[in-house]
């Protein structure tokens, strides 16, 4: 508790989030996802990490996701509402990004929203990865 009477925390806060995504810029990703396994609340990052302009995050948060679907599959589905509104993006790499990261954790639930996303998505590279979500999520 801090002096408030509120509970708080060490891995929380944007401080805690930066540290993490440079920690995963800088080639820590085997440490990050055992960060992850055990710490499975802060799942919730992965979109943020989804939508970083940084190469390895984004890296780094597929890899993530891909450990957790097999090692706590329940877990990925509570940040697929997240994800989907990655879908909406002003920037094509995140929206790319995003279907890529649903084909991966494969919740059926996310069904409609890529469908919606390839009715208005207009770049082609993005198409083929809603495309290629919506084949693999039956």
């Amino acid at each position: 508790m801090n002096g408030n009477g509120n509970n708080f925390s060490n891995w929380e806060g944007e401080a805690f989030e930066e540290m993490l995504f440079d920690y995963l810029d800088n080639g820590y990703l085997e440490n990050i996802i055992t960060f992850f396994e055990h710490e499975p609340e802060q799942i919730k990052l992965i979109p943020k990490m989804l939508a970083d302009e940084r190469l390895r995050v984004k890296v780094g948060a597929f890899a993530i996701i891909e450990e957790l679907k097999v090692k706590n599959p329940v877990a990925l589905q509570e940040i697929v509402p997240d994800i989907i509104k990655l879908l909406n993006s002003k920037e094509k790499n995140v929206r790319g990004d995003a279907a890529y990261a649903l084909e991966i954790i494969g919740n059926k639930e996310a069904r409609p929203a890529l469908i919606e996303a390839l009715t208005k998505e207009e770049d082609p590279q993005v198409k083929e990865f809603i495309e290629d979500a919506l084949k693999s999520i039956q």
